[in-house]
């Protein structure tokens, strides 16, 4: 009978929650946790961490309860992992979790292996994709991994140790059943003190931290997430697609109340980002002429926000004052890649466009992007190579791009996301919003938020 070893990657020097893997969760060190939950089906279950000073803390308690660990490493994880699988035949099983990830269990083992022996591939996964980072896992054969261990030579692939098996054996992609579908809202992983804090509710609320499955947790994260309001709906079904809103930070730097300090207005504002992320809101509109909501943003956002929270940025300068109005608003923002650069449609576009271009073949941008506010404005974009965003502007609810709704339309299948501004909450909530987002080329609302009750409102006219 062919053999399971669940290996288990862990490390103390987690750059965004140092520590995390001894933090309790559940009564339990959170490796610890990991641990017992993918053993509770009779696997075999070994920790790999790495050999530094800091790591033995990791190594002792794992070793003091009875679980097994190796050592080898940081950086070459690959190496460690066929360390875990010594005594396994070729044919052998092997998982592969991390250790931040304490809602994956036995379970989801099983399910992940079938549906992979089923598949007839020698790889699988469950797919990140289509489920909530919390439930990530890998299989392959133990005669694979010593494949790729013998093979792969790039820092790259020994540090994360599947792509390598990737490349050469393809994958089988595995969406468990009764898993959330909002990727974005059902967040389930530990990554940050905001992720500590709300997983290890779910499992403090349970009996047995070790036995409860997974599915069981999802639903009790499902039934807390949707206790704090209407999650904001999705059109945009493409890789780290849109949400219906986006949140305007125009108001970031001056918003809040009358007399509010500087210190206060800061924790409101990552309440109000944290909550938006919570609640689904995937993006955040930020112009580069507006230092101060950058700045806000930045110094309001923890760091596991930032990567959840992607940016749209509007940089209005002449082409050659251009690349540097960017780096600047780079700085400002304290990153070097945004979800979208969004360009001024006056002056000499078809300069400032190439410029633009050449942020995104270069990967710092994942979209270009205009904001129009006429219809000879949207004519004019409709010819631009490689489009990728459409930011529509103006009185109504931009009424005028009603009448266009066959060139918007066109522009949509095409694989550009069209967003609508429409100012601040209470504006917004004052017309028919769902009514604006009807049309079929209409992917999201830019919409200016000040506090959390705002946010919340603005949602529910949305659903």
């Amino acid at each position: 009978m062919r053999r399971t070893r669940v290996v288990i990657q862990s490390r103390l020097n987690s750059s965004r929650l140092p520590g995390k893997a001894m933090l309790t969760v559940g009564g339990l060190p959170l490796i610890e946790l990991v641990a017992r939950r993918a053993s509770r089906g009779g696997h075999e279950v070994v920790v790999a961490t790495s050999v530094e000073d800091y790591d033995g803390l990791i190594a002792e308690h794992l070793e003091s309860v009875g679980i097994s660990v190796v050592r080898g490493s940081l950086d070459d994880v690959l190496g460690r992992f066929v360390v875990a699988c010594e005594g396994l035949t070729d044919d052998d099983f092997v998982v592969r979790l991390t250790g931040d990830n304490p809602v994956a269990d036995a379970d989801l083992v099983d399910e992940l292996i079938e549906s992979t022996v089923a598949s007839g591939h020698g790889y699988g996964r469950v797919d990140m994709e289509a489920v909530p980072e919390g439930l990530g896992a890998e299989v392959f054969t133990a005669g694979a991994l010593r494949e790729a261990a013998a093979k792969a030579v790039d820092a790259y692939d020994r540090e994360h140790v599947t792509p390598w098996l990737i490349r050469t054996f393809g994958q089988h992609s595995f969406a468990p059943v009764d898993a959330p579908t909002d990727i974005h809202a059902f967040r389930a992983t530990v990554d940050s003190l905001s992720d500590y804090v709300r997983v290890s509710r779910l499992f403090d609320r349970t009996q047995d931290a070790v036995s409860v499955p997974w599915r069981t947790v999802m639903e009790a994260l499902r039934r807390d997430v949707e206790s704090r309001g209407a999650l904001v709906p999705r059109k945009d079904a493409s890789l780290g697609g849109q949400s219906c809103l986006v949140l305007s930070a125009r108001t970031f730097a001056t918003g809040g109340a009358d007399g509010q300090s500087r210190s206060q207005r800061a924790a409101d504002l990552r309440s109000l980002l944290a909550r938006a992320v919570e609640l689904g809101v995937s993006h955040v509109d930020v112009a580069s002429s507006d230092t101060g909501a950058a700045e806000a943003l930045v110094g309001a956002t923890e760091p596991a926000l930032t990567r959840r929270l992607r940016t749209i940025l509007h940089v209005d300068a002449e082409a050659g004052q251009f690349p540097y109005a960017v780096e600047r608003a780079f700085a400002a923002l304290g990153r070097r890649s945004v979800a979208c650069l969004v360009v001024p449609s006056s002056g000499a576009l078809a300069d400032v466009w190439q410029v633009a271009r050449e942020y995104a073949a270069a990967g710092t941008v994942h979209r270009i992007g205009l904001v129009v506010t006429t219809p000879g404005e949207l004519a004019a974009a409709v010819e631009l190579p490689d489009l990728g965003y459409l930011e529509v502007r103006g009185g109504g609810g931009a009424a005028w791009a009603r009448e266009h709704d066959d060139a918007l339309t066109r522009l949509a299948e095409t694989g550009v996301v069209v967003s609508v501004a429409l100012g601040d909450a209470a504006e917004a909530t004052a017309l028919d919003l769902k009514a604006v987002l009807r049309p079929p080329w209409a992917t999201s609302l830019v919409i200016a938020c000040d506090d959390q009750e705002q946010l919340v409102s603005v949602i529910a006219a949305l659903t």
